[in-house]
């Protein structure tokens, strides 16, 4: 009986250092999984900037206003702009 008492001790030893070590690792893999939850939260702020950033230097105020002062382009006058009209709009042929 004692044989078989030691047995039991050392199985329960083994199984409780098993259960120790399984709670360090699921404890370490939250902290873990929390970091990447913080990550992808900041990386979403980010992305979020960008696209209002995208959307402020692609307006068409902002982009008239740097062909004007960097490119030095000009609206061409009324006199200048000549329409051409390729097809009749309620689809006849042109004559």
């Amino acid at each position: 009986m004692s044989r078989l008492n030691v047995i039991l001790f050392g199985l329960v030893v083994l199984l409780s250092i098993a259960v120790v070590h399984a709670q360090h690792r699921a404890r370490r893999l939250f902290v873990d999984l929390q970091k990447e939850k913080d990550l992808g939260e900041q990386l979403a702020g980010e992305w979020n900037q960008l696209q209002i950033e995208q959307g402020t230097l692609a307006s068409s105020h902002r982009i008239e206003e740097g062909a004007v002062n960097a490119l030095q382009m000009q609206v061409p006058a009324a006199s200048h702009i000549r329409l051409i009209v390729v097809g009749d709009p309620q689809g006849r042929a042109a004559r």
